[in-house]
């Protein structure tokens, strides 16, 4: 019977996580354009990739061997993704924080994820949101500490068209 349940539960781990097939390649490389967190502090400015598609957010930062200071990569929806929409860290090579937005860009949860070493994606823990949300962003580990970036937060994917982001921090 325990055997019987094990079977159910890998199966349903299965079709629940996305398939990323093995010949997805080498990392992708999209276009990074500016963006600012607003702060407490002040604004901190990034350039963000921009993951709009599914194949694109699916393979998000895979196989990065490095990621510079002050970049990151957004993932937008089009639609309202549940609080238990997690991400993983299959394929990523780098520890990253992750902070997952209102429609409005609000930061309404964060945490920090560890890469995933196991070949095997079924073996590779989930970060759950616990909140329903519109776009997630994922920067380098320490980023958002440093940055002194939390729940509450803004990012602003167009700071060139709000005044809350012509201040550095």
């Amino acid at each position: 019977m325990a055997l019987l349940r094990q079977c159910i539960l890998l199966a349903l781990i299965c079709v629940a996580i996305p398939a990323v097939s093995a010949d997805e390649g080498p990392p992708q490389f999209l276009e990074a354009r500016p963006a600012c967190l607003v702060t407490d502090r002040g604004a901190v400015h990034l350039k963000l990739e921009r993951a709009t598609t599914d194949r694109q957010r699916r393979i998000g930062l895979m196989e990065r061997k490095s990621l510079p200071p002050e970049r990151g990569m957004v993932f937008l929806y089009e639609d309202q993704r549940s609080a238990n929409a997690g991400f993983w860290m299959y394929r990523t090579r780098i520890p990253l924080d992750i902070a997952w937005l209102d429609e409005q860009g609000v930061i309404i949860n964060t945490d920090t994820m560890t890469p995933c070493t196991t070949p095997s994606a079924i073996l590779c823990p989930t970060w759950e949101p616990g909140v329903s949300h519109r776009m997630v962003l994922e920067v380098n580990a320490g980023f958002f500490e440093e940055n002194h970036v939390d729940k509450g937060d803004k990012l602003i994917l167009n700071p060139k068209d709000h005044k809350e982001c012509q201040t550095g921090v």
